[in-house]
């Protein structure tokens, strides 16, 4: 089967939409505080939260089973610098976004997963719009009724 998967997020929050045929779920949740991570998720820009959130928007896409083994994830990036970076698999100096590469990839070879990457225009991001309302109106902020 074949996702897109849409991501955002900002210094205090983080949004994911898995659009599959013309099925559309969205999450949004607030970045914890840093201590709660042992200071290892302080998260200083939009972009660490950005590789946070698809880190996570896969993650939660296979655990609630609509991502499933051998399924194709189209990962729809607004940003050209995280494209890049995920495109050609690179490291950075940002520890933050090294480990979510690494959790990344360590997700897609475990579940044999096609990732397919492509950059999109902001105004198409559909996890972009959920940043700006509250959680709980539009967005889930549970798994609850997917498990």
């Amino acid at each position: 089967m074949e996702h897109d998967l849409f991501f955002n997020g900002t210094v205090k929050k983080y949004s994911w939409s898995i659009r599959t045929g013309s099925e559309i779920v969205n999450q949004i949740r607030p970045h914890p505080p840093a201590y709660l991570s042992g200071g290892k998720l302080d998260i200083k820009n939009d972009i660490e939260s950005k590789f946070i959130a698809l880190h996570i928007g896969i993650y939660w896409g296979l655990g609630v089973f609509i991502i499933k083994d051998n399924d194709t994830v189209n990962v729809m990036c607004d940003s050209s610098e995280m494209y890049e970076i995920l495109f050609n698999n690179n490291t950075t100096d940002n520890q933050i976004i090294n480990d979510k590469l690494h959790f990344i990839n360590q997700l897609v070879n475990h579940r044999n997963l096609k990732i397919k990457f492509q950059l999109i225009k902001q105004k198409n991001n559909l996890a972009t719009k959920q940043l700006g309302i509250d959680s709980g109106t539009t967005s889930g902020s549970n798994s609850r009724g997917f498990v």
